[in-house]
C-alpha cells in the first residue's frame, strides 16, 4: 500500500506552469480540515513544488504536518465504467465563473483509462458526468475510487472540455493518473 504523508499532497502541474507561478514555493499556501475556501482549518506555507515533465501532476511539500487523513495513492487504474469521487471548489457551470464558497463532492463515471491529461502527453482518465462534472477551477483537486471501503487517489482533475460558443462546462473530464506516476512520485517525495 502506498501512503501519502502528512507533509505531502498532489495538485495539477498547470496550475503553476498557467498562473506563472512557476515552481516559487513561496507563493503557495495549503487549507487543511476544512470545507471552506477561506475560512476554518489551518493554512500551511509549501516549501517545495515538483513538476512531472511531461505529466500534469505536481506533489507539493509542505513546511510542518497537516495532522489530517493519510490519502492511499492508488497502484492500479479505475475500471472503466465505474464510479470515482471528485472534490473541488470551482465554478458550479462556466469557465472562469465564480469559484464555489465550500468544498463540492461530485460522482463521474470513468470512461476511458488511456486518455490523456490536459496537457496531452501524460496519461489520463477521461470521465463523464454523474451526480456533478468538474469545471472551471477544479483544476488540481483529488479523484478517488474506493476499493473494499477504502479510498484511493487515482488521479488529479486536470481538465473539462466546455462549450466554446458559451463556456459552459460539458464534460467530459480529463484527470491526471496517478498510477502512472506513482514511482515518480514516490521517487521525488523519498517514501
Amino acid at each position: 500500500m502506498h501512503w501519502f504523508h502528512y507533509r505531502r499532497t498532489l495538485t495539477a502541474k498547470h496550475c503553476f506552469s498557467s498562473t506563472g507561478i512557476g515552481q516559487d514555493a513561496s507563493k503557495i499556501q495549503v487549507r487543511v480540515k476544512s470545507t471552506q475556501f477561506n475560512d476554518g482549518g489551518g493554512v500551511i506555507q509549501v516549501d517545495d513544488i515538483k513538476l512531472r515533465g511531461e505529466h500534469d501532476i505536481a506533489p507539493l511539500h509542505l513546511t510542518r504536518e497537516a495532522n489530517a487523513e493519510h490519502v492511499r495513492l492508488a497502484s492500479a487504474s479505475p475500471v472503466e465504467g465505474g464510479t470515482n469521487y471528485i472534490f473541488g471548489r470551482g465554478s458550479q457551470s462556466k469557465i472562469g465563473g465564480a469559484a464555489s464558497k465550500s468544498l463540492k463532492p461530485a460522482t463521474i463515471k470513468v470512461s476511458d483509462i488511456n486518455s490523456r491529461d490536459v496537457l496531452g502527453v501524460g496519461r489520463g482518465i477521461l470521465s463523464s458526468k454523474g451526480n456533478g462534472m468538474a469545471c472551471s477551477g477544479d483544476s488540481g483537486g483529488p479523484q478517488f475510487k474506493l476499493v473494499d471501503g477504502k479510498r484511493y487517489q487515482v488521479g488529479v482533475t486536470s481538465g473539462v472540455y466546455y462549450s466554446n460558443s458559451d463556456n459552459v462546462c460539458v464534460g467530459p473530464m480529463l484527470a491526471a493518473t496517478v498510477p502512472t506516476s506513482l514511482d515518480w512520485i514516490r521517487g521525488v517525495a523519498g517514501l
